[in-house]
């Protein structure tokens, strides 16, 4: 089996054939992949996203994405997107990690951050992801952060001084932006934030748009306008993509289908069913069958 690098080599090893892993350290997990995937529904967390090897695809709407060794990718929200795996065979399978985004110490970055803040601001955002490249000082903090996984004592005493220092890398390049999208309420993308962290928060209730618009301080139509401009889709398309996603999260996870049904928000199992078939292109049944690899 062939590695481009140690690191992707130890990740496989800790994933051992799991497809996803928590791991020890909180916030971090582990992907691995024998297999190339097409195209794999998954809602995407706020989080940071490296791939060790291979190349991975992110598309939603009309955007795409693309990272693999050399690049990194930035979510800013919760977000329904469509991920695929390239480049992958049982002798090079795929090999990432993700790191969920602390609000809090990334927001403390901020503030200490903000004296040099000529320096340290990008433009404001107009999307809420983004894939940037890979820099020597993010490899360098990469590396010895995915070094703690063997250690308990290193691992407990160092990852949050390791995590903050990615955050400050992050944060000083292209990609700073979309890090303070979750901390900050202010001009393009950021405007919309609330309002996709509202819906995530509340997306199995029977949302209406007076009320989501609401959350955003403007008129349906203002919100209807600004909202489709940053994710290409209206507020009530989201709030079904999302609840859709969801369920095709818990069925893979081996929830039964009216349980899910229930609990992302549908009364009536028909049209859930009907829905779920129409989005994905086959049933809720089927979808119990099939486990995602690239979370």
């Amino acid at each position: 089996m062939e590695f481009v690098s140690a690191l992707a080599k130890q990740v496989f090893e800790k994933v051992r054939g799991e497809c996803v892993q928590t791991s020890d350290i909180e916030g971090l997990k582990l992907y691995a992949s024998l297999e190339k995937v097409d195209l794999m529904p998954i809602v995407l967390q706020p989080s940071i996203c490296f791939v060790l090897q291979a190349e991975k695809h992110v598309s939603t709407g009309k955007q795409a994405f693309v990272y693999s060794e050399d690049s990194y990718l930035i979510n800013s929200v919760t977000r329904p997107v469509e991920a695929s795996l390239l480049d992958v065979s049982e002798e090079r399978p795929y090999v990432g990690f993700s790191l969920a985004i602390d609000q809090q110490m990334v927001g403390q970055l901020m503030m200490e951050m903000s004296p040099w803040q000529q320096e340290t601001s990008s433009l404001p955002q107009r999307d809420f992801t983004q894939s940037t490249k890979m820099t020597p000082a993010i490899e360098n903090v990469v590396a010895r952060l995915l070094g703690l996984l063997d250690n308990p004592m290193d691992r407990d005493i160092l990852a949050p001084s390791i995590f903050r220092e990615l955050y400050y890398e992050v944060l000083k390049g292209p990609g700073g932006g979309l890090l303070r999208n979750c901390v900050s309420n202010h001009a393009g993308a950021n405007r919309i934030a609330p309002v996709v962290h509202y819906i995530e928060q509340n997306f199995e209730r029977n949302l209406a748009i007076e009320e989501i618009a609401s959350v955003a301080g403007m008129s349906a139509s203002t919100l209807h306008e600004h909202f489709k401009q940053v994710t290409t889709v209206s507020p009530m398309q989201y709030v079904k993509s999302l609840r859709l996603h969801k369920a095709r999260s818990m069925l893979s996870s081996g929830y039964q289908v009216a349980e899910v049904c229930y609990e992302v928000g549908y009364s009536s199992p028909s049209q859930f069913s009907r829905e779920f078939k129409r989005y994905f292109g086959f049933t809720p049944s089927e979808a119990r069958s099939l486990v995602s690899t690239i979370e």
